[in-house]
């Protein structure tokens, strides 16, 4: 993962350097957000130059309430592995910039990309919102909602001052309510019934108000419209006493709606069509980022526009949508008078005329285009990166500075057997051979100190207990924004059948090819630390040098298979005459050393544990075997000599064991023994 963040902040800063957008990338780290890298422009007017890298979201967002909604998100983007989008601003304030952040979450649950765009629009339209609410209420003309059962759902407070009625009258049916004659009641019936079946109708009616005066006025039962069907009727009563009043809210309502168009202009691309879709009217940003003068889009469709990059569903769905009266909202891909492509986040809200039919569509338009060339270059970076792990042969990890597995490769899983997520986050230690953690262990203790590279040879556990051998390249690296913190970075190539190969060609320089017993090279290897333990232990060593009696005869009867054969056997009879650690190897065509250990310093009692051994292998070659349908029971004459007394080295023994063996075969004749009397000290 390490290596991933390190990857990314150097592609990020290219992608980002000249970005007029706020980007924040945040490592997770124990439930804390850290900084990584923010890009130039956030960092003079978010940071003021005070660079926030290496340290918490904390200690940069100091409202609370602020920190709590941004690391909410930060959260629900790690936990549901999707991008998340919120806004961050306050209606009808003067903070100098509003925003909306797009979140991604990047690695595995370990970092999120954080893009924030000022989106001034979008404050500016939810203030208009909450102004046309307030409009509502504050409207000078009484109004009055119904739903399709003439039950009131919604008044303004100018109709309670008007006709005097309470609010406890919402639920109730208006025909219960309302003090109506039977004239009245026909007229006002009807009106409903055409409102009900979608027609707008107005109709002028005298009616009392609070103070019993009677006043003329024009009633305006309006149809709302859900998916091509009325849910509810909006009655509007306009005095004609009140005329002058009326035209100055009206001119002041204008007067405000002109500055809202200017506003949206300002900050959106706007585009209004007819409802058939043909262009009437197109903002100077639009213009722009399509690259086309607005004598050129008016009265065209935005088929000229199309890309070619959505299907025909997609059209479908969004003209199905809002034809229906509803707002639809996507990214659309469009191309430019040039042939280039633009993304636009887009909002098409339906406009309705006087007589409750859709007559225009406006559409709000908002430049996504850097964002989705960011997000297409993550998405070539990752999918560069998972391309090169899951087709290599190599075992690829990535640890902390304590040896925590950030990243593994896919081959982990069917070469070893462990799925990722038994991988990560544990000590990579963990499936490492006793001898091979060690050697690690002291490995990454000398690459921290050295920040340098190491290659090893480690051996590792399969899950199903298989020992693999491997050859890793280590290498410490230092990250760029935690100072004096380093992951580490394995790149490691299977050569269990290599160390297979040189374990059999080492076995072979050592052991003879015939017996498969130890040869002289690995006497003379072994003999030093036969000494050591000797003189740790105050014990002694003792050497019998084996000549076999009438060998050459042998060969000569039967010939040299069988001759190999009766050395084999020779050899196992030695093996199972002596104990397990002492040593036997054969050093000619007849000649064999055992070397007993743990033997006692005392001349007498090692002699007397040396006769034991020796009548064990008299015994046993008496005993003797069968090759094919031939029984031998062979003898043999054997030299003695002994660790401290007879010399300090595995030559001076064997001298002296082979002078020994020479009196027994002089003196005593075959099947004999003799041990040697001669001194170290008298040898010097």
């Amino acid at each position: 993962m390490r290596n991933e963040i390190e990857a990314s902040v150097n592609q990020l800063h290219t992608l980002f350097e000249h970005c007029a957008d706020f980007v924040f990338y945040m490592e997770n780290v124990d439930g804390q957000f850290i900084y990584r890298y923010v890009n130039p422009v956030a960092l003079e007017k978010v940071f003021q130059q005070q660079s926030p890298i290496n340290q918490t979201l904390q200690q940069h967002v100091l409202v609370l309430e602020t920190l709590h909604v941004i690391e909410r998100h930060y959260r629900q983007a790690l936990e549901t592995k999707e991008q998340v989008v919120f806004r961050d601003f306050y209606l009808f304030s003067n903070t100098p910039t509003t925003s909306e952040t797009t979140v991604i979450p990047f690695g595995n649950g370990e970092a999120v990309l954080a893009i924030t765009k000022e989106v001034d629009i979008l404050k500016t339209i939810e203030e208009e919102n909450h102004f046309l609410r307030t409009l509502f209420q504050e409207q000078m003309n009484p109004i009055l909602v119904l739903n399709t059962e003439y039950e009131v759902i919604k008044t303004n407070k100018r109709f309670y001052e008007t006709f005097g009625f309470q609010p406890n009258i919402l639920s109730r049916n208006f025909f219960d309510i309302a003090n109506l004659d039977e004239e009245k009641r026909v007229v006002f019936f009807n009106a409903l019934a055409n409102a009900r079946r979608g027609r707008r109708t107005m109709v002028r009616q005298k009616l009392i108000k609070v103070r019993q005066e009677t006043a003329e006025f024009i009633l305006c039962f309006t149809p709302i419209l859900l998916h091509e069907r009325v849910v509810a009727i909006c009655i509007q009563a306009q005095e004609y006493t009140r005329n002058t009043a009326l035209q100055e809210s009206l001119d002041e309502a204008s007067t405000i709606l002109k500055a809202y168009q200017f506003a949206l202009n300002e900050a959106a691309n706007l585009c209004m069509t007819d409802a058939e879709g043909v262009i009437e009217y197109v903002s100077p940003g639009y213009e722009k980022i399509s690259q086309y003068k607005k004598e050129d889009l008016i009265g065209q469709t935005n088929g000229l526009l199309n890309s070619r990059q959505h299907p025909k569903s997609f059209y479908k769905e969004m003209w199905d949508t809002i034809k229906a009266g509803q707002p639809w909202r996507g990214e659309i891909c469009n191309r430019t008078r040039l042939g280039t492509h633009f993304w636009v986040d887009t909002t098409i809200v339906p406009m309705y005329g006087s007589d409750g039919e859709i007559e225009h569509f406006l559409s709000i338009c908002l430049d996504i285009t850097d964002k989705r060339v960011m997000m297409t270059n993550l998405r070539n970076i990752e999918r560069t990166f998972r391309l090169i792990t899951e087709n290599t042969n190599d075992f690829i990890v990535i640890t902390n500075e304590d040896g925590i597995v950030l990243y593994v490769s896919p081959n982990h899983e069917s070469r070893l057997g462990y799925e990722k997520e038994e991988l990560l986050g544990q000590f990579y230690l963990s499936v490492l051979t006793e001898e091979s953690k060690m050697v690690l262990s002291t490995e990454l203790d000398v690459l921290l100190e050295n920040e340098g590279e190491s290659q090893l040879e480690l051996q590792l556990c399969t899950k199903s207990g298989e020992r693999v051998w491997i050859e890793a390249h280590i290498t410490a690296v230092e990250d760029t924004e935690r100072s004096e913190v380093y992951q580490f970075v394995i790149i490691a190539r299977e050569i269990t059948k290599r160390k297979q190969k040189e374990d059999e060609l080492r076995f072979l320089a050592y052991h003879d090819s015939l017996t498969l017993l130890p040869n002289r090279r690995y006497v003379t290897l072994e003999f030093p630390k036969l000494v050591k333990q000797a003189i740790t232990s105050g014990t002694a060593l003792t050497l019998l040098y084996l000549d076999g009696d009438n060998f050459k005869r042998i060969n000569d009867l039967y010939g040299h298979d069988m001759g190999d054969d009766f050395i084999r056997n020779f050899g196992q009879a030695l093996l199972e005459s002596v104990r397990d650690h002492d040593i036997i190897a054969r050093i000619g065509g007849d000649e064999f050393i055992v070397i007993l250990s743990n033997m006692s310093l005392d001349d007498d009692k090692r002699n007397r544990q040396t006769l034991q051994t020796i009548e064990r292998i008299q015994n046993t070659l008496r005993r003797g075997w069968m090759i094919g349908s031939t029984h031998f029971s062979p003898t043999s004459s054997i030299g003695v000599a002994s660790y401290p007394k007879n010399g300090e080295s595995i030559n001076e023994l064997m001298g002296h064991a082979d002078e020994a063996l020479y009196v027994a075969k002089r003196i005593n004749g075959k099947d004999s023994y003799h041990i040697s009397e001669k001194y170290f000290q008298e040898d010097v």
